[in-house]
């Protein structure tokens, strides 16, 4: 993909395929860049993204430490019966989820999308979670009660710091999913609150896909991600 960003349309589409080309060119950046506008995108990405784990983790944090340390006769069932959830095709709940969003004016927003996107990713933010929280021994947690801390204080002062390592690789999964998602953000927003996604799609035609410059759109939106897991690495 990043080969073909910098080669001409004619080479991109040249049979048999060149690994290298002769005529490198910047062209394809230069024209994404003036036919779009990449810093909207980029920053409707940030916010459904960024958003969307943060709202998940306020959510998953509380149900992970009672499934981990509290747990019930079905806590196992309802783990299994979240993760099933992640089995069932998107666009069997695309039709419902969409007059849902649609009577609640959350439609073509990026509340809407905060709001999807952490509904569809929350049971692997909780599995995750959960995973991390059940490596705790309990019997710290059982020393703070002793000391007076209350539930809140618990999770806050004593769980969340303990988990830190794991708490900060789901946020980064979450982050790199919601990223990536393509099915809902073209479904449920417009270019007002379309993300990367959907700026990856704008490039393609009715007549034919131009290949050098729907890679370079993407290498466009795949560079801020791939920052990020270096950072986080």
């Amino acid at each position: 993909m990043i080969l073909t960003s910098f080669k001409t349309e004619p080479s991109a589409v040249a049979m048999p395929p060149q690994l290298l080309s002769a005529d490198w060119t910047l062209e394809n950046y230069a024209e994404v860049w003036a036919r779009s506008d990449y810093p909207r995108f980029f920053w409707n990405s940030v916010v459904i993204s960024v958003g969307s784990t943060l709202l998940g983790l306020a959510v998953a944090v509380p149900a992970a430490w009672a499934m981990a340390f509290v747990p019930g006769r079905k806590t196992k069932d309802l783990l299994m019966w979240m993760l099933s959830t992640k089995m069932m095709p998107a666009v069997a709940v695309m039709i419902p989820l969409y007059l849902l969003f649609q009577r609640m004016g959350l439609i073509y927003t990026n509340i809407g999308m905060v709001l999807a996107l952490m509904l569809i990713n929350l049971p692997i933010i909780i599995w995750m979670l959960y995973t991390y929280f059940k490596e705790i021994p309990g019997e710290i947690l059982e020393a703070a009660r002793m000391d007076g801390a209350g539930l809140w204080s618990e999770i806050a002062y004593v769980l969340t710091p303990m988990a830190l390592p794991g708490i900060a690789s789901t946020m980064l999964l979450n982050i790199i999913l919601a990223w990536n998602e393509a099915f809902w953000t073209i479904v449920l927003t417009t270019t007002k609150a379309a993300p990367l996604s959907a700026f990856i799609a704008s490039f393609s035609a009715p007549q034919g896909l131009f290949y050098a410059k729907l890679s370079a759109a993407s290498a466009m939106a795949i560079l801020p991600i791939l920052i990020l897991g270096w950072f986080r690495g």
